[in-house]
């Protein structure tokens, strides 16, 4: 086996459509967080953004994208952003993860939403978080019907609050593909106040993660297409949202809604509306994402592990990682288990899911 490093843009036409092979082999890997052009795009707004390439002879098996930093600290790509991180290789591909690491200079490689490759990397998984999707492959009225869902107190509120918000605000307009760069502008805007209003550390604060939204909106890869979702009521926008798609999944990412607006649940239509829209272009599955939210538990037709960990290869870099990542770590782990402690700490604490 033979192990190197580049930049995403330095990756060959051959190499790209190898990854597009090996993502294809594995459903565990039907991902858009997970493809080439992500790596590539997040790669143009950091500098410090690596893939490692392993190649049996002359062909690529596996692929590792991720940010190398000082003192060999790596952390997985777009961590913060990403709800999907794995080694891009067959099923069947055996790697030891502290070689594979060490041989293109990580020290310390953080991950936390590990979706494949579990069983490597078992023994540097701090836990363990089930991520919750919705199964439309079977249609939109199939999923409705799944254990009766149509009847769940939520789902069922949310139905009559969209009766009342079209008679009381207007008719109501949902496009699945909306175009509207204006309505991104204000999706932004919502989801930073959002942020803010719940103590979090707002994502849209660091240049990269806007320069990497706004890219991603329009990119139109079959394995990694933007998908902007709008709700309006009599003309008004209330809903958007935000996410990223292969040809069968829909990644939820940034849903944002007018706060006026909140008593009509306008996050939840829009949610229903884009899964009755997903089922009717074929796709299967709409990802909600790891989440104690009530309403994801109500809207999930099933469940998939997500692992949160760090592998470390060198003591040197284990000791740096600790000294910038260990408190907020450790309160990262209590709030995991404990959410609804978020609120109740200071901002300083609460806000430990900055990104870099």
């Amino acid at each position: 086996m033979d192990i190197s490093t580049c930049r995403p843009e330095e990756l060959s036409s051959a190499e790209v459509a190898a990854w597009h092979r090996l993502q294809l082999s594995c459903a565990t890997l039907d991902n858009a967080f997970l493809s080439a052009r992500f790596a590539m795009i997040v790669g143009r707004s950091r500098n410090d953004t690596r893939v490692a390439v392993v190649r049996d002879g002359d062909q690529p098996v596996a692929f590792l994208a991720f940010h190398l930093r000082r003192f060999g600290l790596a952390r997985a790509l777009a961590l913060g952003i990403s709800d999907a991180q794995a080694v891009v290789c067959p099923p069947n591909f055996a790697f030891d993860p502290i070689d594979l690491l060490s041989s293109v200079g990580i020290g310390v490689w953080d991950f936390d939403h590990l979706v494949g490759n579990l069983a490597a990397f078992a023994a540097f998984d701090y836990y363990t978080a089930n991520a919750p999707v919705m199964d439309v492959t079977k249609g939109y009225e199939a999923y409705m019907q799944q254990d009766d869902r149509a009847s769940h107190r939520l789902v069922r509120s949310t139905l009559q609050k969209r009766r009342k918000l079209a008679r009381e605000q207007g008719a109501l307009e949902f496009v699945f593909e909306s175009p509207d760069r204006a309505a991104l502008a204000t999706l932004i805007s919502w989801k930073s106040a959002q942020y803010k209003r719940n103590g979090r550390f707002d994502r849209f604060s660091r240049p990269w993660i806007a320069q990497v939204v706004e890219e991603m909106a329009w990119c139109d890869d079959p394995l990694c297409r933007g998908t902007l979702s709008t709700l309006r009521a009599g003309g008004r926008l209330v809903a958007a949202h935000l996410g990223i798609r292969t040809p069968t999944r829909l990644s939820l990412w940034f849903p944002a809604y007018d706060p006026e607006l909140g008593p009509y649940s306008p996050g939840l239509q829009l949610f229903l509306f884009m899964a009755e829209a997903a089922a009717s272009q074929g796709m299967h599955l709409l990802d909600l994402g790891v989440g104690h939210e009530t309403f994801k538990h109500s809207l999930a037709s099933w469940y998939y592990p997500v692992s949160c960990g760090r592998v470390q290869t060198r003591a040197l870099s284990g000791l740096a990682n600790h000294l910038t990542r260990g408190p907020a770590r450790r309160v990262d782990h209590f709030l995991a288990g404990h959410p609804h402690f978020r609120g109740c700490l200071p901002g300083s604490l609460s806000g430990t899911d900055r990104v870099s």
